[in-house]
């Protein structure tokens, strides 16, 4: 008995899904866009962890010293730093050893050759270059530089332009995603009323049939259970056709965002999460079917 009746629900929930094809198109379209926006929400935050991690890996604290500042003031410096809990590492760059390396970078500039040759002393500073243990630890690692008793032999500390290129990125990756998460909600609220449309044009259409079956004591979920499958049914073909627009969409940039930030794959980590993105997506398309026939028979029912 309760199998015939799942089997009626699901054969009228189809049946009313094909009956309007092209306006169940027009639903199904709509509210695969939203989920097409939807991906890439997912993307974007995907590629803004990326590059805010990329960076932050990157980021570290260079003191720089002072001409006259002495080995030992230097070597009391990193070694206090070093017993923090956190510093990560601490590497000590003498005045020789920039002065090396800066030439080696340079060394097809003549230019900068000849005149490294014409100075008398070395121009370059003695620096310690700090790493700390996590990226949000920077901050005390300054402050505790800051009030350092050798403090006085220390030229400057170049951190705090690193943090404000982190931070731009992180406003930028923000902005971005909650923009779109705007966009994709009054998208949201576009597809649900398509939808609710579309299921209480059926409905209407169904008027008589369904007076029939409430006046024989066909119960409401009886009555409401073919709608809420076919509202599923523009959810599951929405989410259909979105994860398989988007899969060639990020196919083809796949390969230009690796341009710009090597080793990503946008497309790797879409196909490596792919359960998780095919069910989310879904579930998805299918709330938003159901609460469209909800809302519609919500309404009719209580005629």
């Amino acid at each position: 008995m309760l199998k015939e009746k799942l089997r009626r629900v699901v054969t009228s929930g189809w049946t009313n899904f094909r009956r309007n094809s092209y306006v169940s198109f027009g639903t199904t379209g709509v509210m695969a866009l939203v989920l097409i926006l939807f991906l890439g929400l997912v993307a974007v935050n995907f590629l803004g962890g990326v590059m805010v991690t990329s960076l932050e890996s990157k980021v570290d604290v260079s003191v720089y010293f002072k001409a006259e500042a002495s080995d030992d003031a230097i070597r009391t410096v990193k070694t206090d730093l070093e017993s923090l809990n956190t510093v990560k590492s601490v590497q000590y760059v003498s005045r020789e050893e920039a002065l090396a390396q800066f030439k080696e970078r340079h060394a097809q500039d003549a230019l900068i050759q000849e005149s490294l040759a014409e100075l008398e002393t070395n121009p370059l500073q003695a620096s310690l270059n700090v790493k700390a243990t996590d990226t949000g630890q920077y901050a005390s690692i300054v402050s505790f530089l800051e009030t350092h008793k050798q403090r006085t032999t220390i030229d400057k500390i170049n951190y705090y332009e690193n943090e404000a290129v982190i931070g731009r990125v992180q406003n930028i990756s923000q902005s971005a995603q909650q923009w779109g998460l705007i966009v994709t909600l009054i998208l949201a609220v576009i597809a649900v009323l398509v939808a609710f449309n579309t299921i209480r044009l059926t409905i209407y259409n169904q008027k008589s049939e369904i007076e029939i079956m409430r006046l024989v004591g066909g119960s409401n979920w009886y009555i409401r259970s073919p709608y809420l499958v076919e509202g599923s049914l523009y959810g599951i073909f929405a989410g259909v056709l979105a994860l398989v627009v988007f899969y060639f969409g990020a196919a083809g940039v796949s390969s230009k965002v690796a341009l710009v930030m090597p080793g990503v794959s946008l497309i790797g980590y879409f196909v490596g999460n792919g359960i998780q993105i095919v069910l989310m997506t879904l579930a998805a398309g299918i709330g938003l079917g159901v609460v469209s026939s909800l809302i519609a028979i919500r309404r009719f029912l209580r005629v």
